[in-house]
């Protein structure tokens, strides 16, 4: 899977440029106690009268972007963040073109905002040399593209000038961010569910993340609306009903099963009320209801199809790889990790099982770091 990458964008002009940074810049950081910058963290282009100056450099604009939340974050070049932006959905598919347009240029335009205040500077008074954009819902060739234009619209309102763009997955983000040149596999069930391989040779792969009408097997989607379906066939005489009929009535507020039909096709049906639906089924199991474990357990087995066919195509299952564990489901679900953890480890001797204390962000910021200074 190649990484995309798009050249040098001036909100001001709209032209491109060179695609690759340059080495002539430095990094502000905060203002001292006393008021005055940090004279010895002051890049070159900062010092002098204003007339005479050349553009500060920062070297990267980290953005993770969900579909519920989104980061944008401002770093120096050792990965400390000087600025932040924070909004709402910029996954288009969940949120729509044009909304997810706009959060983005929110939230570049907070943080810009953040960092000027801080170093007393104006929009036009410095540069990044890199922006990384790891957004969910890039999914095929059609998705790249068209958040590739979303993405250089929200640049362009932000006023922000960036010489190199990547646009990707935000699994793939997370995944070159946590395994830099090493194989590695990174797993993510959360609402939804993805497997991402690297080879450790440039190369990367994909399983799964094929959206809750037909795919997110594992996630918290699944996991909701395979206990709607139980509950529903026991209703039906098809399953013999448990304690799992009563804790999902009482979680929707719902009296009987016709409620339940009606807002599963009906408007206020959700992903995300569905996928809560999981912390419900788990509950369940701990009070010892069969069917719950039976969908943990499934759920379980489910994600480690995932791992297992990446791993195949990314031909790395004979050798030492990381497996990285993220998303709601494998870090709060200790059935299902237990579960996972012990399939893989039956397989997969050597795999390396962990599940990283970083935020998805801040494995963002390793990636564009990381990237930076082989490329730069």
């Amino acid at each position: 899977m190649s990484r995309p990458f798009l050249p040098f964008f001036s909100p001001e002009d709209g032209q491109s440029g060179s695609a690759r940074t340059g080495k002539d810049g430095g990094a502000l950081h905060a203002p001292g106690n006393d008021g005055k910058r940090n004279q010895e963290m002051m890049p070159e282009q900062l010092s002098g009268p204003a007339e005479k100056r050349s553009l500060a450099v920062f070297p990267l604009l980290a953005v993770d972007g969900g579909g519920t939340k989104t980061d944008a974050v401002i770093t120096d070049k050792t990965g400390k963040i000087l600025a932040k932006g924070k909004g709402g959905a910029s996954n288009y598919q969940a949120a729509g073109e044009e909304s997810a347009a706009e959060t983005l240029a929110r939230v570049l335009g907070q943080a810009a905002s953040a960092l000027e205040d801080r170093l007393g500077l104006g929009r036009k008074d410095y540069r990044i040399q890199r922006g990384v954009f790891a957004l969910a819902g890039i999914d095929t060739a059609k998705d790249q593209t068209l958040v590739e234009g979303l993405v250089r619209r929200a640049v362009q309102t932000s006023g922000i000038q960036i010489e190199e763009l990547i646009v990707e997955n935000d699994a793939l983000s997370t995944l070159i961010g946590a395994t830099k040149q090493s194989p590695g596999v990174l797993l993510i069930a959360g609402t939804g569910s993805i497997a991402f391989a690297h080879d450790g040779k440039g190369n990367f792969y994909r399983s799964g993340g094929w959206g809750h009408r037909f795919g997110d097997e594992g996630s918290g989607y699944w996991i909701g609306k395979e206990a709607v379906r139980a509950v529903l066939r026991m209703h039906d005489g098809r399953e013999k009903p448990t304690v799992l009929s009563d804790l999902v009535f009482k979680h929707l507020r719902f009296d009987n099963h016709e409620q339940l039909y009606n807002w599963a096709y009906g408007p206020h049906y959700s992903v995300d009320e569905v996928s809560a639906l999981s912390v419900i089924v788990e509950q369940a199991c701990t009070l010892g209801d069969p069917v719950s474990r039976r969908i943990l357990e499934k759920a379980a087995s489910e994600l480690f199809l995932l791992v297992e066919a990446v791993t195949e195509k990314a031909g790395i299952g004979e050798k030492s790889f990381k497996l990285l564990l993220l998303g709601g489901v494998l870090q709060n679900n200790e059935r299902i990790r237990h579960e996972l953890v012990q399939k893989v480890r039956e397989k997969r001797r050597d795999a390396e099982i962990l599940i990283p204390r970083q935020k998805p962000i801040e494995l963002i910021i390793q990636r564009g770091l990381y990237d930076g200074e082989e490329t730069g």
